[in-house]
């Protein structure tokens, strides 16, 4: 693979010219279309960095023009460099994670062997060699294969970190794939550069091999000399989780269900999880859900239009801010609401008004997007549930075609993979045109016992693992669990104040009270937000 070798010098030893930033370059593109330079990588364990590092803090004795291994030179193994438009970087993510749901790479057992020396004008480029064993090969090829579809051409410095116009890493990341991948594929991990005679010199001395482990797959964005600059996406499962039982539950669980000849296997088309939605994938507070919010905003839309209303409670209420006068009027006052807001339209219709809330409304808290407001740890859940091949669902009290509108978007949930509550339908021929329209009555109320109704009457099947947060969940959560073979269910528990809402027993929204007090008896996994998630939305930084 000397060839292959020879091809890192290019890049390698680039001249280190200054140039504006990523972002600055980029300023004038679309930001979906603009092109990133990736490298999907292993990232070895503390045995094989210290080793790394002492090889590298050698060349540097020698070389103090060379460079530090630190965060922006990450020692790494290369499994593929490719281009990449940025709109397709979470179907790459996602590509990635399925082939790591069959491939273990942690499980790896490698062995750095030598030093290779790749000498131009003088300096040498020096890479540490690992053995090509038969399973990081098929790794690496699957990697490829799952980037492959996703990959780009035409990319320019400008889809580096801190990379000069004509640095010689573009080619070499343009031609990666078939160059340097499958059978010319030579791992290594670049140690760093020096002066030609001096790792030569390094190169006589004996090696005693070194034995390690990956600790992960990662993706970075490449910078100068084709390093690891910066850490796009970390293939550390729930990655928004603190460690602790919580997150090791979940992983435990998966693990158990997928890993073929194990006990507690499970075969792919019943791996069904269910996930209630306000208070367990978004927030829903304060101190109405999100769909009651939107149900209020037509209200005072609409009022000008119904004078009556400034009279009639519990639209009064709404008008004048007055919650309690709403809450009085129980959910008969929220039907009679919904019944007068929403009924005669067609179902496009309604769709449309759905979607132009979501794009302007902005929650009273956090002045954002309320589909701002997911969950970063669920969303991983829910991500790391389908990169082992389950099929998610949500089942929700919310409206069904109210959560539809979004679900796909937002959560990767398909909308006939969303059960909720909903209004009668009717079908009708207006101007020619074949339309559903919404009825002033209920049809089904998808809450409380009725989850467990909706899951038989819309699946057809029992689920093995289910997610909520309140005791309107907790029918849902105790069906899936009393089933035969392994069984898995979670109540987020909300206890963060600070970075959300703190609530349980007293809460209008929300309510916990029989889940909190038989959640450990009954074997589920209580989460306790404040503690259990390093983040809780993704515009947040992790703590």
């Amino acid at each position: 693979m000397k060839h292959h070798f020879a091809a890192i010098v290019c890049l390698l030893l680039s001249a280190a010219v200054a140039s504006p930033s990523w972002a600055q370059q980029q300023s004038s593109t679309s930001p979906g279309d603009r092109l990133i330079a990736i490298d999907v990588l292993l990232e070895p364990d503390q045995t094989m960095v210290a080793k790394a590092n002492a090889v590298n803090a050698r060349l540097r004795s020698n070389y103090p023009d060379g460079y530090s291994l630190d965060a922006t030179h990450t020692p790494h193994v290369t499994m593929v460099q490719r281009f990449i438009r940025a709109r397709n970087f979470d179907a790459v993510t996602a590509a990635v994670t399925k082939v790591l749901a069959t491939e273990r790479p942690t499980d790896l057992q490698l062995t750095a062997h030598g030093l290779v020396a790749v000498p131009s004008a003088g300096v040498a480029v020096t890479l540490i060699a690992v053995e090509r064993t038969p399973e990081l090969m098929r790794l690496q090829q699957k990697v490829a294969d799952a980037v492959a579809p996703f990959a780009a051409t035409g990319g320019t410095e400008a889809a580096f970190i801190d990379t000069p116009k004509g640095a010689d890493i573009v080619a070499y990341v343009e031609t990666f794939v078939p160059k340097a991948s499958g059978e010319n594929y030579a791992p290594h991990i670049t140690a760093g550069v020096a002066m030609e005679a001096f790792v030569n010199q390094m190169k006589g001395e004996p090696f005693a091999p070194v034995a390690f482990k990956p600790t992960g797959v990662a993706i970075y964005q490449l910078g100068n000399f084709g390093t690891a600059s910066k850490r796009l996406w970390p293939t550390r499962p729930l990655a928004s989780w603190n460690d602790g039982p919580s997150r090791q539950a979940i992983l435990d669980f998966v693990r158990q269900v997928t890993t073929a000849g194990s006990p507690n296997f499970v075969p792919v088309p019943e791996r069904i999880a269910v996930f209630d939605n306000d208070g367990t994938l978004w927030a829903e507070q304060p101190p109405i859900s999100f769909q009651g919010q939107f149900l209020f905003d037509r209200v005072r839309a609409l009022a000008p239009q119904h004078p009556e209303w400034n009279d009639k409670q519990p639209f009064k209420g709404v008008i004048e801010n007055d919650l309690k006068s709403v809450a009085a009027a129980g959910e008969a006052g929220l039907l009679e609401m919904a019944v007068a807001t929403h009924s005669g339209m067609t179902t496009d219709e309604f769709d449309r008004i759905v979607q132009e809330w979501l794009a302007t409304a902005r929650h009273p808290k956090f002045n954002r997007l309320y589909t701002d407001l997911v969950y970063q740890p669920m969303l991983e859940v829910l991500s790391f549930l389908r990169a082992n091949e389950f099929k998610t669902y949500i089942v929700s009290g919310g409206g069904v075609e109210f959560m539809r509108t979004f679900s796909e978007r937002v959560y990767g949930v398909p909308p006939e993979q969303v059960i909720g509550s909903s209004v009668a339908l009717k079908y009708e021929v207006r101007n020619g045109t074949p339309v559903l329209v919404r009825q002033p009555r209920v049809d089904f109320i998808d809450d409380k016992d009725g989850k467990v109704v909706g899951i038989q009457k819309f699946i057809g099947r029992r689920p093995i693992a289910a997610f909520g947060n309140s005791d309107g969940d907790f029918a849902m959560l105790e069906w899936v669990t009393s089933g035969p073979g392994p069984r898995f269910g979670l109540l987020v528990h909300h206890t963060d104040a600070a970075r959300e809402f703190a609530y349980d027993r007293g809460s209008v929204a929300g309510r916990l009270e029989r889940g909190l007090e038989e959640a450990q008896t009954r074997g589920w996994t209580l989460v306790d937000m404040e503690k259990d998630w390093a983040r809780v939305f993704a515009f947040e930084e992790s703590r």
